[in-house]
């Protein structure tokens, strides 16, 4: 009856969703399903001459529901590759004289997992402790913290660094009147955004402490900031990751949610290029994907954020049709982009 499957481009396991009719009684019986039964799925798009194929990957069932009436079996998986020991069991440990790359590897390889570095950067640390955390708790967070995100995929860890993606040509250029644009919401806000972001840490083998700033300029009259105390590896490192977590927190800023007809290019961590939006046109990157098919056809929605450098270039738009303002006043779009 339907399938839905869920892509996102970091922290938060991909996921699909299956719904079955059962008008003979087979997937109530002789078909049912267990708990754990790996489903490969792909989704295969027919468009006039042309067909696509979205590979969506393989995924571990971990709820069943049957109901009546009518007799429906509906059944959620997570990507089977998201072990419980990787998200759930709490561990305390400690590294020395280890990269960024090393303690991603021993993580990676801890779990049964491959691993993809797609990403130049790397980090040194004389000692690092997870302390009662998770696997992939202690991983994005040290991976975000060091402007890098953690995706979990078809049985490896892939690490990326976010402002490459950024820098990503658009797969996609969507523009207002696209009759493939079935609905829209964008959202410019001030709540969690921060002006700037202190740490302040000691490193007691060193035994030195370190303090590192970074000044959103792109926020002109915010006073808020957020000031964390830690261990600290370095200057270098206070300085880097009070800039990660301050660019981390405002990716939030600008935000938007498209919804389309069916395409299988449109992926998480994808960049898409609006254009006719007023002050949200710009490149996007795409924070998750969700494809969902069904009896009355093919949709897939985006969730998207706006990097800084495209939130620069849209205040500069604003502040240039402000200056033409006529009696009817801004433009807020939201809704259907068919009037």
């Amino acid at each position: 009856m339907s399938f839905s499957f869920t892509d996102n481009a970091k922290d938060t396991a991909d996921d699909i969703s299956i719904t079955l009719e059962d008008r003979s009684g087979q997937w109530l019986h002789d078909w049912t399903p267990s708990k754990g039964d790996v489903i490969t799925a792909s989704i295969i798009h027919h468009d006039g001459a042309k067909t696509q194929s979205l590979p969506c990957g393989s995924f571990s069932i971990d709820q069943i529901e049957y109901s009546y009436p009518p007799a429906v079996l509906s059944i959620k998986a997570v990507s089977s590759s998201v072990k419980k020991s990787a998200s759930q069991v709490k561990k305390s440990r400690s590294w020395e004289n280890v990269s960024l790359r090393e303690i991603c590897s021993d993580i990676a390889a801890g779990n049964n997992l491959a691993l993809m570095m797609d990403t130049s950067a790397d980090a040194y640390f004389e000692r690092i402790d997870q302390i009662q955390q998770s696997d992939l708790e202690f991983l994005r967070e040290l991976c975000a913290d060091h402007g890098q995100a953690v995706k979990i995929q078809e049985g490896r860890i892939v690490i990326y660094d976010i402002e490459d993606y950024e820098a990503k040509a658009p797969v996609m250029t969507l523009e207002i009147s696209d009759k493939r644009l079935l609905s829209f919401k964008f959202t410019s806000k001030s709540a969690k955004v921060v002006r700037s972001v202190k740490v302040r840490g000691h490193n007691p083998i060193k035994d030195e402490t370190y303090e590192g700033e970074y000044l959103d300029d792109l926020e002109e009259g915010s006073e808020r900031y957020e000031e964390a105390v830690e261990y600290l590896e370095s200057q270098s490192e206070a300085e880097t990751t009070a800039k990660e977590r301050c660019i981390e927190s405002n990716r939030k800023e600008v935000t938007g949610s498209v919804s389309l007809k069916g395409d299988v290019s449109l992926a998480a961590g994808v960049m898409i290029d609006c254009v006719d939006f007023g002050q949200f046109s710009g490149k996007h990157f795409v924070n998750k994907a969700s494809h969902k098919v069904d009896r009355s056809g093919y949709v897939v929605s985006l969730e998207l954020g706006m990097p800084q450098g495209e939130k620069g270039k849209a205040k500069t738009r604003k502040k240039s049709r402000q200056s033409q303002t006529t009696e009817s006043g801004e433009i807020y779009y939201d809704g259907d982009a068919h009037y």
